[in-house]
C-alpha cells in the first residue's frame, strides 16, 4: 500500500483544471476539428508556439520568434534530439553535479558521458566548470554542450545567480560549446522576489538554446514541450525528429485553455505548492531534525534531503518500500552514478495529509536505515553544509531541531 508518493514532480489533482480544460476542447474543436485530418505542421501548431513566444516575453521581457520554437513530446523529446544533433556516443557533455534523472538517462541512452560540475546554493560553480572546460579540451575531447537548469533547478531547487548567468554564458561562448537552458520550473515560485532572467533573454544570450514545457504548471500527460534554437539547429532537430509531428489535438486543447486562464491558473498552483512546500518543511523538522538536513526552495517542486554519510541506501530503499513510501534515491540524480546519500522529495502530487503520514513513515524508514549508534544523534551525520559523495557540492541546507 502507498502511504505518499514524492517520486516525481506533478502538479496538485486537486487543482487540476478538468471543467476549463473541457471547455477549451469543445470551443477549439468545434472551430478547428476538422483541420485533424490532416498531419501536424512539422515545427508544431502555430498558435501553440505563438503562445510559447508570448510566455517568454511576458516573463523575461525580450521577444522571441515563433518560427524559432519547435514543439514536442514534453521537453524529453526535445532534449533526445539535441542529443544527437549537437553529440555522438562517447562524446562528453557536462551537466550540474546533481541534475535532473530523466536528462541523465537519456544522455547515456545516447552513448553521451555526462561529466558533472560542482554546485552550491546559488548553482555551477563557475571557477570549477572553467576548469572542467579546460581539462576536456587539453585531452582532447572538448564538451559538445553543456546543459543547465539554472531556475528551481531539478533536484536541489537552486537558483544560479544573475551575476553566473552571465559568467556561464560568457564561458560558453569563449569556449564555443552550445548551452542548453531547461527552463521548466521557471513559472513555479512561492516568494515575492522573482529568479534573474532566463540567460536566453540576457545580452548575447540569443545563441542559448532553449527548453521548457507546459507540464510543469498544466501535468505531464499533456506531454508538450518545445525548443527555441538557430534556424540552423532548428533545420537538423526537425531532420532528426521522424514522430510525423506533435499533437495538434493536444496542442490545440492546451493553447485554448492557456490563452484564457494561464496567469489564474499559474498563479493558483503556486500558492498550493508553497502550502504543500511549507508543509513538509515543518514536517521534516519535526521527523527528522536531529538527523537530516535539507534545502528550502523558493520555487520549483522538490525539497532535496542529505541523509547522514553512514545511511545504508539498499536498507532505506528496502524500509521505505515497507513503509509504503515513494522517492527518488540521490544516486538517480548523481552525474557520476554515484551511491551517495541524499534524496528527492517531490511535493506537488501528494495531499496535505499524505505528506504529514509520508514524512512520519519515512522518518522511520531513514533511522531503521541508520547504523547503531548514530540515530537521533546530530552530530552523527555531516554538517548542514554537507560536501557530496565526490567532495565537491555544497548547498544552504537547513538543520531543523
Amino acid at each position: 500500500m502507498i502511504v505518499c508518493d514524492f517520486s516525481s514532480g506533478r502538479p496538485d489533482p486537486e487543482s487540476f483544471p478538468v471543467a476549463e480544460l473541457v471547455e477549451a476542447a469543445s470551443r477549439r474543436l468545434l472551430e478547428e476539428g476538422s483541420d485533424l485530418v490532416q498531419y501536424p505542421d512539422p515545427q508544431g501548431y502555430e498558435p501553440l508556439r505563438r503562445l510559447a513566444a508570448e510566455r517568454f516575453l511576458e516573463r523575461e521581457g525580450v521577444g522571441l520568434d515563433p518560427d524559432s520554437f519547435l514543439l514536442g513530446t514534453g521537453s524529453t523529446q526535445p532534449l533526445a534530439l539535441l542529443s544527437e544533433a549537437l553529440a555522438s556516443p562517447g562524446d562528453a557533455i557536462i551537466t550540474e553535479e546533481f541534475s535532473y534523472t530523466g536528462a541523465l538517462s537519456l544522455f547515456r541512452r545516447y552513448g553521451l558521458e555526462t561529466v558533472g560540475v560542482a554546485t552550491d546554493d546559488e548553482g555551477l560553480q563557475l571557477d570549477a566548470l572553467e576548469e572542467t572546460l579546460e581539462r576536456l579540451e587539453r585531452s582532447g575531447r572538448p564538451a559538445r554542450f553543456i546543459y543547465a537548469i539554472p531556475t528551481y533547478q531539478n533536484p536541489t531547487g537552486s537558483i544560479l545567480s544573475l551575476e553566473r548567468r552571465r559568467e556561464l554564458l560568457e564561458l560558453a561562448q569563449r569556449h564555443g560549446v552550445p548551452l542548453v537552458e531547461d527552463n521548466c520550473y521557471a513559472d513555479l515560485h512561492f516568494e515575492a522576489e522573482l529568479p534573474p532572467k532566463s540567460i536566453r533573454a540576457l545580452p548575447g544570450g540569443d545563441g542559448v538554446i532553449y527548453v521548457a514545457s507546459w507540464s510543469k504548471i498544466l501535468g505531464p500527460g499533456a506531454r508538450l514541450g518545445y525548443v527555441s534554437a538557430s534556424p540552423e539547429l532548428l533545420e537538423r532537430l526537425m531532420s532528426l525528429k521522424s514522430d510525423a509531428g506533435t499533437s495538434n489535438l493536444a496542442a490545440m486543447i492546451v493553447t485554448e485553455f492557456m490563452q484564457q486562464h494561464r496567469r489564474e491558473h499559474t498563479a493558483k498552483l503556486c500558492g498550493v505548492l508553497k502550502r504543500k512546500r511549507d508543509i513538509l518543511l515543518g514536517a521534516l523538522e519535526e521527523q527528522l531534525g536531529d538527523l537530516c538536513s535539507w534545502t528550502q526552495p523558493q520555487g520549483g517542486m522538490f525539497v532535496w534531503v542529505k541523509l547522514p554519510d553512514e545511511i545504508d541506501n539498499a536498507a532505506l530503499a528496502r524500509a521505505a518500500e515497507e513503509e509504503g513510501v515513494l522517492y527518488h534515491p540521490g544516486r538517480n540524480f548523481d552525474s557520476g552514478d554515484r551511491d551517495i546519500p541524499y534524496l528527492r522529495l517531490a511535493f506537488g502530487f501528494p495531499s496535505d495529509d499524505a505528506i504529514l503520514l509520508g514524512t512520519r513513515h519515512l522518518a522511520r524508514a531513514i533511522r531503521a536505515a541508520v547504523p547503531g549508534g548514530a540515530v537521533g544523534q546530530a552530530g552523527a551525520s555531516s554538517p548542514p553544509d554537507a560536501v557530496s559523495a565526490g567532495g565537491a557540492s555544497r548547498f544552504g541546507f537547513r538543520r531543523g531541531g
